[in-house]
């Protein structure tokens, strides 16, 4: 299934009359061993049960949201992917958080009410169990703006991290060897039209090269993937892909075969193949697949649309979940739907590096959003 994770609630929101006393002398055998033998036995179990399991105890309650808990599922190599979707609703309203959860059964998309609204057009990127969330704006023809902050997926909390050297609105990222990169999202300028963070000290620098001379005027990019060490950025009339460690740019015209379906909707790379959404189906499949080595798109064989859900192409995103497809999209164009399918594809390399998808689940995992909501971007943490 699609995943596999549930955020406990919050322990400060406890009784704060419970007799003490009482629970001490009602603690399970298991509470009554060293913390850390405690915390590696809890960290083998799914994090879905956490929420059942919060209701044993306030021993517990403290347990499943300490940081000890979730070192002690790293350290043993027992974390889970979460998959996280931006969505937006009526024009100038901010985009918020949801995360999609399994409370018993089916999967649900739940807002995370604990995370500030965010700006549209914000850059995103993922480092373990965060997400860095940069810029943006509150709408078109507004001010970019310069903020990032970072949210901790494990606890859903975040913090303001320093600001970027420029605003910027519909700007490109990628994370190149653990450093953040920020490409365009304002007018181009040959001095700091990239800039790059470093996580450890928290700290910009502006990256000297010039912008390749294909950028459109305004410096707003649609997409952004990375591939084999390179920020692959869709412009609104071409693509450019930038190595930062030598400096190189390359680009593509419109009339190039990576163009020919990497488009405005949603697209995203496994294992340094980028893959696309093609609901007209021009290579008689829905989903396609491009090889950068070969400069060549492929139809993801064995996935035909009697597998899928009706979708609308601009409303809906494709995602990387841990190696496999997942399509998060609305039921259909009109405005008057509110629901939200959830489809996960496997993927397989067979004979002559042909790819092929076989549709493990599809569900709806929102019938009650707004009408008129558009998802953003998803995202896949590990926690």
């Amino acid at each position: 299934m699609v995943v596999l994770s549930e955020i406990p609630g919050d322990p400060n929101e406890d009784n704060q009359n419970e007799n003490p006393q009482e629970e001490v002398e009602n603690l399970p055998i298991l509470l009554q061993l060293p913390e850390e033998l405690i915390a590696s036995i809890v960290a083998l179990i799914p994090r879905c049960h956490y929420p059942s399991l919060s209701l044993v105890s306030r021993a517990f309650r403290h347990l499943i949201t300490s940081q000890e808990l979730y070192v002690a599922r790293s350290n043993l190599g027992f974390t889970e992917p979460v998959l996280y979707a931006l969505i937006g609703f009526q024009a100038y309203t901010p985009p918020s958080w949801f995360f999609l959860r399994r409370s018993n059964f089916p999967l649900q998309l739940h807002r995370i009410r604990s995370l500030p609204p965010m700006l549209s057009g914000a850059a995103v990127v993922t480092i373990d169990y965060k997400m860095y969330v940069m810029g943006g704006c509150i709408g078109y023809n507004h001010p970019a703006s310069s903020n990032v902050i970072v949210i901790d997926c494990r606890f859903h909390t975040w913090k303001y991290l320093p600001d970027m050297q420029r605003a910027r609105c519909h700007a490109a990222a990628g994370v190149i060897d653990g450093r953040i990169y920020v490409i365009g999202g304002r007018e181009p300028q040959d001095a700091d039209w990239v800039e790059v963070f470093d996580v450890t000290t928290e700290s910009w620098e502006t990256v000297p090269t010039q912008c390749p001379n294909e950028a459109s005027e305004n410096g707003l990019l649609v997409q952004y993937v990375v591939i084999q060490g390179k920020i692959f950025i869709l412009d609104l009339d071409c693509c450019f892909a930038y190595e930062p460690v030598q400096g190189l740019w390359e680009s593509w015209d419109d009339g190039s075969e990576l163009m020919r379906f990497w488009h405005s909707s949603s697209s995203c790379v496994v294992g340094d193949l980028l893959y696309a959404l093609d609901l007209t189906c021009a290579l008689e499949h829905p989903i396609v697949v491009y090889y950068p080595n070969e400069l060549v798109w492929r139809p993801v064989m064995g996935v035909d649309t009697a597998h899928l859900p009706i979708l609308c192409e601009y409303r809906s995103t494709l995602a990387n979940f841990d190696g496999k497809l997942v399509i998060l999209g609305g039921g259909d164009c009109s405005e008057s739907s509110s629901e939200i399918w959830c489809v996960e594809i496997a993927l397989e390399t067979r004979q002559g590096d042909q790819i092929w998808g076989v549709v493990k689940s599809v569900s709806i995992v929102s019938r009650d959003l707004p009408m008129r909501h558009v998802i953003e971007l998803c995202r896949t943490v590990m926690v």
